[in-house]
């Protein structure tokens, strides 16, 4: 029995060093997919085009995930979302909704030229040209 004994302590021994191991890499792999999952998630949302959500989801991102260059891509892209929904409010007329959509863009990428100029001044100028434009009259009541 004793014999036994001595052959089976080696390979619990071993078995348990293994299981120690996977349970260490797990472990140690368990950020990367969090981050994989996070950004799945926040492509999930931009397609979906809930733009304040993926902000959110991008902001929460920022601390953990800032150097990678995934981070940096969803962050061009959500820029570039915000500027089309800038766009598309400015051509149906909603000034505030491309104002901030535009502020919003400006607000993930503050040095691209695309939200530094032009669309500013398109708004500027729509603004300007709301505010020249009289005030058609009321309608004589009978």
């Amino acid at each position: 029995m004793k014999l036994f004994a001595t052959r089976c302590l080696p390979v619990v021994a071993f078995s348990l060093l293994l299981a120690a191991c996977q349970t260490a890499q797990q472990e140690a792999a368990s950020p990367t997919d969090e981050l994989r999952s996070s950004f799945r998630q926040l492509d999930q949302t931009l397609a979906a085009g809930q733009l304040a959500d993926a902000e959110n989801q991008l902001n929460a991102l920022e601390g953990r995930a800032a150097a990678d260059a995934r981070f940096g891509q969803y962050q061009r892209q959500l820029a570039d979302a915000w500027l089309k929904r800038s766009q598309v409010a400015l051509q149906q007329g909603d000034l505030n909704g491309a104002a901030t959509a535009l502020s919003h863009a400006r607000s993930l990428m503050p040095k691209a030229p695309a939200l530094t100029r032009g669309l500013g001044g398109a708004i500027d100028k729509a603004r300007q040209t709301d505010s020249e434009t009289p005030l058609p009259e009321p309608a004589p009541q009978s």
